[in-house]
């Protein structure tokens, strides 16, 4: 009796391994892409090099990356993830700029593409007409306001108020219901936030003194709506972080963060900053918002560059208000990947783009350039650097035996130091007009620029196309004519300063001590040094495309002629001067093949080669490729090509 129930346990527990083991081996695939912005190619090989980026190292060695990536004109943030979303280029996806001019309205209005709907469709949405499962989080071009996106679907939501250093006037609290003991006088402050496109509401702080020290020391403080202290107030003490939801309508949960700001012991001496009010857009099955919000809360605000410059904030706290933003994009996305279970994920993170915009110190010409401030601002960018770095490994150690993981950019950057003005120059040259009060004279003016990054669309007013469109077709194609001819030839003062002409020739040994002489950099370095130690002016439209006859950018949204600038310029939307220095740091837009510009490409997982290097690789063949490991055929109008090279046979 006892042996054939031992043979029968022998089996069934040989029967139950192989059924396990069937299941591991047919376990769900997920393919999940991650898009950093502005993330560079050279930077993050160098900070590979230095040992500073661990996971990224770790996904290149046990995976396939693209030496020199490249990706679409112009190269900025929404038609790059839009080509990486389609496969498309602009002239199908019609995102042709970050904001562009619509035909058939005045020639001034502007759209921006993060709040447009792409003109075909992304491949969350593809792979879910083939019934597979999708989730995208802040993802450029899945904005659920624009239509119905992946069946799990997180965005940006609404900016309710902006951040703000508050002042605290203290005095003795009346009327409040708490438990806590307070060795002195509980002391009350009051201030107010007026919500955008609702009433004002009032908030309240309690001052505790805790500690039985026979002293004036207060050390614990309460933020409240209604005196009441209870589990939905934010308590905090000492140097916390406190966080305060707030209602809003439309159903919408928002909130935002606080710290109190000190100089002395006294409650005079208190300030508080708190960052702006802002919301999340999510869409997806019932229940889903309301598991989100219950598990993260609400969606904090990006970053806060204008806390740190006005000095409201240290260095640090600008670094955990934006490392707060990416935990809680990479926590969610781990959450849905674990939870819901989709076949594709799609998330994005901006921290590199912005801090590269703000501090990309590298040319002598830059504003405020010294070796010094070069170095701080290196560090600031080697954070962001690490961030996403933190972030991959996040999901790295998620992945199963199936899984596939896909690390992009849409662009690289490059430092900026003049600020150049195309609509200026329209002005000077009678192609713009103002009216007395200094606007836009749209009745009387022949063409207008609608700029971003190193790129600008020039709008011809033609007639029956405009809104009040004045050109008839023959003067229209004169006019575009003259505007060719006058970007074309246009020049601007150089700055003959020594250091310019040190940068070079330092940058010309270094590269070659190094082994990274390519023919581009020698003959771009001879050229700059020809330009700035010899010539007085230099001409900063690289570009200047008309787009009827290029067939890469036959779309409504271009301009008559799409500009693109040299190294080292930014387009302006003003009219007031043609230069002057860059307000931005960084920059991009400009041709693609720059080396600053180009993208990164990193894949690993389930049937991916390890310690693979592949070379011709664009933002087109992002999706494609996509579509491939999903077991999907990719629509017709995708353009670029599955990469083959990255597989295993």
């Amino acid at each position: 009796m006892f042996r054939k129930m031992k043979v029968f346990l022998i089996a069934f527990g040989i029967m139950t391994n192989i059924g396990v083991h069937n299941v591991n081996a047919a376990e769900k695939k997920q393919v999940i892409l991650i898009s950093f912005d502005g993330m560079r190619n050279d930077l993050t090989k160098k900070f590979v090099k230095e040992g500073k980026l661990p996971h990224i190292k770790k996904l290149m060695k046990q995976g396939t990356s693209a030496t020199r990536s490249r990706t679409i004109t112009p190269s900025l943030t929404a038609p790059s993830h839009a080509a990486i979303a389609t496969g498309a280029r602009p002239r199908e996806t019609g995102f042709v700029s970050n904001q562009w001019h619509e035909e058939g309205t005045k020639l001034t209005n502007k759209n921006n593409a993060f709040k447009q709907e792409l003109d075909v469709s992304p491949i969350w949405k593809e792979a879910r007409k083939s019934g597979k499962t999708t989730a995208t989080i802040i993802f450029p071009g899945a904005n659920p306001k624009t239509g119905e996106q992946a069946d799990y679907t997180i965005f940006y939501g609404d900016t309710w108020a902006q951040s703000k250093l508050e002042e605290l006037n203290f005095i003795p609290a009346q009327g409040w219901e708490f438990e806590e003991t307070s060795y002195s006088e509980p002391q009350e402050a009051k201030f107010n936030i007026d919500l955008e496109k609702m009433d004002e509401t009032s908030y309240h702080m309690l001052a505790i003194d805790s500690t039985d020290d026979h002293r004036l020391n207060y050390d614990s403080f309460v933020l409240s709506t209604d005196k009441v202290v209870d589990e939905t107030d934010a308590k905090i003490s000492g140097n916390m972080w406190g966080s305060m939801p707030v209602k809003v309508k439309d159903g919408e949960y928002a909130g935002y963060y606080f710290k109190l700001k000190s100089s002395g012991e006294s409650l005079s001496q208190i300030k508080m900053y708190r960052t702006a009010v802002t919301s999340g857009s999510i869409q997806g099955p019932r229940g889903f918002s309301e598991d989100i919000h219950k598990k993260f809360g609400f969606f904090p605000v990006q970053d806060d560059t204008k806390a740190l410059v006005n000095g409201w904030i240290t260095r640090k706290e600008y670094e955990e208000v934006s490392t707060r933003f990416t935990d809680w994009v990479s926590d969610v996305s781990i959450y849905i990947k674990q939870e819901y279970k989709p076949d594709l994920l799609m998330y994005y993170a901006p921290q590199i783009d912005h801090e590269q915009h703000e501090f990309l110190l590298e040319d002598p010409r830059q504003p405020g350039y010294t070796e010094k401030k070069a170095e701080e601002n290196n560090e600031y960018i080697e954070w962001s650097y690490k961030v996403a770095d933190s972030m991959v490994g996040q999901m790295m150690r998620k992945l199963k035996a199936n899984d596939q993981l896909f690390v992009v950019s849409d662009h690289g950057m490059e430092p900026a130091h003049t600020t150049i003005e195309p609509n200026k120059i329209l002005l000077d040259e009678g192609y713009l007009k103002l009216t007395d009060d200094g606007k836009v004279d749209v009745k009387e003016s022949k063409a207008y620029a609608v700029a971003s990054g190193s790129s600008a669309n020039i709008y011809v007013n033609l007639e029956d196309r405009e809104k009040g469109g004045q050109l008839k077709e023959k003067e229209y194609i004169k006019t575009k004519s003259e505007l060719i001819k006058l970007f074309k030839d246009y020049e601007v003062p150089v700055s003959k300063e020594k250091e310019t002409v040190e940068f070079y020739v330092d940058e010309l040994f270094d590269r070659f001590s190094n082994d990274k002489l390519t023919g581009d950099f020698i003959s771009k370095a001879v050229g700059e040094l020809n330009t700035y130690a010899i010539k007085d002016e230099v001409k900063p439209f690289e570009k200047i495309i008309e787009t009827s006859k290029n067939r890469m950018a036959k779309h409504e949204n271009f301009g008559d002629l799409l500009i693109l600038t040299g190294e080292g310029f930014i387009v302006g939307q003003g009219h007031k001067k043609v230069t002057h220095p860059a307000e931005e740091l960084g920059t991009h837009g400009g041709d693609p093949n720059r080396e600053a510009l180009r993208p990164v490409f990193f894949a690993m997982g389930s049937g991916i080669k390890k310690g693979n290097l592949i070379h011709s690789v664009t933002n087109l063949d992002v999706a494609p490729t996509l579509y491939h490991c999903l077991a999907i055929k990719a629509p017709k109008f995708v353009e670029g090509q599955n990469l083959k090279g990255i597989f295993q046979k």
